[in-house]
Parts: C-alpha cells; structure tokens; sequence
C-alpha cells in the first residue's frame, strides 16, 4: 500500500502542481487520511491555505487515478525544520530592548557603478563594513 500511495503523491505532483510550488517543498506524505504538505518557506504555508480546499476536490474527483489519496479528509502544511532562508538574530541592547538583524550574505563582491565621488565612497564604504562582516 505505500508502494501506491508514493506512485499516487508523485503523480499527483507532476500533474497538478506548478514547477514554482514543487520547489518550495521539501515533501508530501500521507497518514491518517490526512495529506500533509512539507514547505521550504513560510510563505508557501500561507499560499497553501488559498488551495487547500481544491487539492482535496480535485483528488476527491479521480479516485481512478489516486484510489488511496481520494479518500483524504484534509491537507495540511507545515515548515520543515531544515530550512535554508534567513531568521532575525535578537540582540540585546541596553534596557533590555531587542532589535532583529539579519546575518549577511553578500561577500561585498559588486561593481560600483556611481559617478558622483560621494556616492562612490559611501558604496565602498558599505563593501568594506560588508567584507569585515563576512
């Protein structure tokens, strides 16, 4: 039976999910008739909850095709743990307020472009703080 319910997943995957939606998810399994959705981002939980009711229609309506998964009674989406995009990092400043930053990912490798000679410096400026972060 897992055997079928795997062949069922991935056909259901190559035919009615967008290449975009494949990407931002890291796996679909099925338990206790509940179809559970594992996102990349947080941002596809919210857009699942937009399509959610026509996934389980849409099984619902070709039970030949997906006889294990058209007896699902919901679908569910959550963040997997293994995620890659940037969280805030809290700090703690005086009087105990807390501010979010973020780690930086540019390596300040960019072309400075500006021909105003102050604008130029302050861009190498931001390259040099860029470079003593990295």
């Amino acid at each position: 039976m897992q055997l079928g319910i795997f062949a069922e997943i991935n056909l259901f995957k190559s035919a009615f999910l967008t290449p975009h939606l494949n990407k931002q998810l890291s796996f679909i399994y099925f338990k206790n008739q509940t179809l559970f959705f594992v996102a990349k981002h947080p941002a596809f939980c919210q857009e699942f909850d937009y399509t959610r009711k026509g996934i389980i229609q849409t099984l619902r309506i070709y039970p030949d095709k997906f006889p294990n998964l058209s007896t699902l009674k919901d679908a569910k989406t959550f963040l997997s743990r293994n995620t890659q995009f940037s969280r805030p990092q809290e700090t703690m400043l005086l009087h105990h307020q807390k501010i979010q930053t973020f780690k930086e990912r540019s390596e300040g490798e960019f072309t400075n472009y500006c021909t105003d000679p102050e604008l130029y410096e302050i861009f190498e400026h931001i390259r040099t703080n860029i470079k003593k972060l990295s």
